[in-house]
C-alpha cells in the first residue's frame, strides 16, 4: 500500500468515521479510515481572509509580511544597536574606573563580606563566567552574591530585579537600595554623588556588577575585569594565609586562572573566541539583514571547527591546565544547543557533533564538578524564549534538559 499501512478487513469499526470524497475510490462516500483527527468543535476566531479571497491573497500576504517585518525591525533596533547593514554592534556600558585590586581581609579568619557584593543573573553568560570563577576558586564565602531575577515587567529599567532579601541581608549594615528593588536602583544609588538630586541613572543597567557596599560605589560591571580581580584576590589570599600559617593553606584551591606572564595570550584568545563564537551567536540572533546573519554564521562555523581541532591535541583551550578562557567558553557552550541554535539560528548543529569539544565539556565537569551548580540550564536557556519576545512572538519555550542531562548525552 502506498500509504504504508494495510487497510482493515471486515466491517468498519465504530470508532472509524466515514470519509466523504476519499481519494482513489471514485465515489462520494467511503469507509476508509482517516489518519486525521476530527475537526474541533471550538476553534479560535479568525477573519477568514485567506479562505474568503477578500482581500486578494496577492495583496494580503505581502502587506502582512511588510508590517510584521517593520514592527520586528523596530523592536530589534530598540533592543540593541545595529549598523546600516543590520549588523549587531555590542556597545560597552562600562561603569567604574580602572578598578584597584580588591582589599584582603585582615587575618586568617577575616572576611570581606560587608565590603563587596556581586550582582549576577543566571540566564546571562557574562554573569555565568563570573560565577564559574567564584566556584572554581572557592570564593563563595568571601564575597556575597545577589542572584538577580530577569523580569522586565517588574524592573523599572532594564530587566533585572533583586530577590527578596533574607535574614543575612537584613543583618548586614548596607544601604537598603543595595538589597531591595531592582538593579537600576543599585546603579542610581551608586551614582548618587554624581547625579542631580532626585535624578535616576540613565545608562544601561547591566550585570554582572561588582559593588563596594561599604562605600556604595561600583567597582566595575565588566565581566573580564571582575574575573581578573577575583583571580588576583584568590592568589593574594592564598599567599596571605600561607604567610600567616607558615604553610600552604588548603582553604582555597591552588588554581591560577590567569598566570603571570600569560596575560597577553589570554587576552588575545578571549578576543578571538569572542569574535567567532561568544558574540558570534548574538550577531546571528540580532542580525536584521541576511548579509549580517550570513557573516555571523560563517564566523560561528569557523569557530566551532577551530575549537574542535584545537581540543583534539590538548586538554584545555590554552594548554593542559584550566584558564579563564575555559570558563568563558563554558558559559557559551551550555547555551549553544538549546538557546543559540534555536532562538538565534546559530549554525553548526549540536555540540555532540564535535567530539573534542564534547570531551572538553565532560573533562570540565569531571575535574571541576562545582561548575555544574553554576548554571540552571533550563532557566538560563528558557529565559531567551521568555524575555526576547521579538524573536519569539509565540512565547513557546522548547524542551530544555538540565546541565547534567545535557552532558550525559554528549
Amino acid at each position: 500500500n502506498s500509504l504504508g499501512f494495510t487497510p482493515p478487513i471486515g466491517p468498519r469499526p465504530s470508532n472509524v468515521r466515514r470519509v466523504r470524497g476519499a481519494e482513489g475510490d471514485g465515489s462520494n462516500t467511503s469507509s476508509k479510515p482517516t489518519r486525521f483527527p476530527p475537526a474541533p468543535t471550538k476553534k479560535p476566531w479568525t477573519f477568514g481572509m485567506l479562505t474568503s479571497g477578500f482581500p486578494p491573497q496577492q495583496l494580503l500576504v505581502p502587506f502582512v509580511k511588510f508590517v510584521t517585518f517593520q514592527v520586528w525591525r523596530l523592536m530589534m533596533n530598540e533592543l540593541v544597536t545595529h549598523d546600516n547593514h543590520g549588523r549587531f554592534i555590542r556597545e560597552s556600558f562600562q561603569a567604574g574606573n580602572d578598578p584597584s585590586p580588591l582589599e584582603l581581609p585582615s587575618g586568617v579568619n577575616g572576611g570581606v563580606g560587608e565590603r563587596y557584593r556581586l550582582y549576577i543573573g543566571n540566564p546571562c553568560p557574562w554573569c555565568h563566567r563570573v560565577k564559574a570563577v567564584m566556584a572554581v576558586l572557592g570564593l563563595e564565602n568571601d564575597i556575597p552574591i545577589t542572584m538577580l531575577i530577569d523580569d522586565a515587567e517588574k524592573a523599572s529599567k532594564g530587566g533585572w530585579v533583586l530577590p527578596k532579601h533574607g535574614a543575612s541581608d537584613v543583618q548586614q549594615s548596607i544601604a537598603p537600595e543595595l538589597k531591595t528593588g531592582d538593579l537600576a536602583g543599585v546603579y542610581s544609588y551608586c551614582y548618587r554623588h554624581i547625579l542631580p538630586e532626585g535624578e535616576k541613572y540613565k545608562g544601561r543597567c547591566t550585570a554582572p556588577l561588582l559593588v563596594n557596599v561599604q562605600f556604595g560605589t561600583i567597582v566595575t560591571n565588566e565581566s573580564n575585569e571582575i574575573m581578573v580581580l577575583l583571580n588576583e584576590y584568590a592568589r593574594r589570599r592564598r599567599e596571605q594565609l600561607s604567610n600567616d600559617d607558615g604553610e600552604q593553606s588548603n582553604t582555597y584551591p591552588s588554581i591560577d586562572l590567569r598566570p603571570i606572564g600569560m596575560e597577553d595570550d589570554l587576552d588575545n584568545a578571549t578576543k578571538h573566541w569572542f569574535d567567532l563564537l561568544w558574540n558570534g551567536a548574538y550577531r546571528c540572533g540580532f542580525a536584521t539583514s541576511q548579509l549580517a546573519y550570513d557573516e555571523a554564521a560563517s564566523d560561528v562555523l569557523k569557530g566551532l571547527d577551530e575549537l574542535n581541532e584545537l581540543l583534539a591535541s590538548q586538554n584545555y583551550i590554552m594548554g593542559d591546565t584550566i584558564s579563564e578562557v575555559d570558563l568563558k567558553n563554558f558559559a557559551w557552550v551550555t547555551r549553544h544547543d538549546y538557546a543559540y541554535t534555536v532562538m538565534f539560528k546559530s549554525p553548526g548543529g549540536r555540540i555532540a557533533q564535535y567530539p573534542h569539544i564534547a570531551s572538553w565539556v565532560k573533562r570540565l565537569a569531571t575535574e571541576h564538578p562545582e561548575l555544574l551548580s553554576t548554571v540552571d540550564m533550563k532557566d538560563a536557556c528558557g529565559s531567551y524564549f521568555r524575555q526576547l519576545f521579538m524573536l519569539n512572538f509565540g512565547r513557546i519555550t522548547p524542551y530544555i534538559p538540565s546541565v547534567e542531562e545535557w552532558i550525559a548525552d554528549l
